[in-house]
């Protein structure tokens, strides 16, 4: 693939269907369904009208737009596919073409002015602003970041078929289910209108806020910040620096305690077996990039500092020698486990118990590890921070 820099700067004429689009529909969701509220009352099946289509339609943008077409993090029957285009058509952000083309250009160029949402231009125009320009770049050479989508059929039925999946599933459908009790205004309202400015903002979020605010643990190379906030807003996506670091992860929050909707969805399909090859980053590459970051932290406290050059040629051994041995035991411990776990079934009861013995051991070791890291940064955090 070419060196092709789409241009995103100042200057492109607007997108006056884009923009009356996202003017329009915030004053229709929020005006219009004030005022049908205040007029007929709400029901319960028009808040479920909201709740699952907004379920319906963030599922598949996050989980099919980004992890499955944008990032291929895993592999997922047709039927599922079928899912995620016709409620991904829903969210109206675009088709799967066009939306995969532009992340995939984000990651590529993140922060650069080829980054078709790039943060550095501000955070309005990351959230939105850029949505409301014309795309002027030249269609052949745009989508060549994308070969294997438009070798796809399913995603070439939706590209050209969009336009009336969001007419009958954005509109429509809440429509007819408004219908159900007689209120197809309400359905349209809010199954339509408000959930759909509710998804839009949300998603456009993590184009936004996930570059503006939050923790950097994994990677100081961009903009994308962790945010556990942001998680239950977007299904997970809040989690927004490991992703840039590791974004072939099927994963955004890879802890388990993590809110992570989409990847507790990937996991269901996969018990259910309608996904497999579900790429995760190996905890020993996770543990290393934090440990790195952290490191880099302590070098810039310690240039910003009145240290001299000396100081650092003491401390850069002592800190790569701390997190060698962090590393070390953590990999030592990850593989007594792997090999407990594949061969516990043959042993006896006396060779089980040694082995988890033996685990205990390397987990102290680890554990221990992990202290005396811990002890280090604190020591070196008494240094004084350096500017912004």
């Amino acid at each position: 693939m070419s060196d092709y820099r789409p241009q995103q700067g100042a200057g492109r004429p607007l997108d006056w269907v884009n923009t009356t689009f996202l003017v329009v529909t915030p004053l229709v969701a929020f005006l219009g369904t004030a005022w049908y509220v205040w007029h007929h009352g709400v029901t319960w099946l028009e808040v479920a009208n909201f709740v699952v289509m907004s379920s319906l339609t963030s599922l598949c943008i996050t989980g099919g737009y980004h992890r499955y077409y944008s990032h291929k993090t895993y592999e997922c029957s047709k039927p599922v596919q079928l899912f995620y285009l016709i409620f991904g058509a829903a969210a109206v952000e675009n088709s799967v073409i066009n939306w995969a083309s532009d992340h995939r250009y984000h990651h590529r160029y993140v922060d650069q002015d080829a980054d078709p949402y790039n943060i550095l231009k501000g955070g309005l125009y990351a959230h939105m602003g850029w949505i409301l320009f014309k795309d002027t770049r030249d269609q052949v050479r745009r989508f060549e970041n994308i070969p294997d989508l438009q070798k796809d059929p399913l995603v070439m039925w939706q590209h050209r078929w969009y336009l009336w999946l969001v007419v009958v599933v954005t509109f429509a459908l809440p429509t007819y289910i408004g219908l159900v009790q007689g209120r197809p205004v309400g359905g349209l309202l809010w199954g339509g209108f408000l959930r759909v400015v509710f998804v839009h903002h949300t998603t456009f979020f993590i184009n936004s806020l996930a570059h503006l605010f939050g923790s950097k643990p994994y990677s100081l190379k961009d903009t994308a910040r962790d945010s556990w906030v942001l998680a239950p807003l977007t299904f997970g996506e809040g989690y927004h620096n490991f992703h840039h670091k590791f974004q072939f992860d099927y994963r955004n929050g890879h802890r388990w305690w993590h809110f992570d909707v989409a990847k507790w969805f990937i996991n269901v399909l996969k018990w259910t077996g309608q996904a497999d090859r579900l790429k995760r980053t190996p905890e020993a590459l996770i543990l290393k990039a934090r440990l790195e970051v952290q490191k880099e932290l302590i070098a810039a406290r310690v240039a910003a500092s009145s240290a001299s050059g000396r100081l650092w040629a003491r401390l850069q051994p002592r800190l790569d020698a701390g997190s060698q041995r962090v590393v070390d035991a953590h990999q030592a411990w990850l593989a007594a486990r792997a090999e407990y776990r594949h061969r516990a079934h043959d042993w006896a009861a006396d060779a089980r118990r040694q082995w988890q013995g033996k685990l205990a051991m390397h987990r102290a070791d680890y554990e221990a590890a992990l202290i005396r890291w811990r002890m280090t940064m604190r020591a070196m955090n008494r240094l004084p921070r350096p500017a912004a």
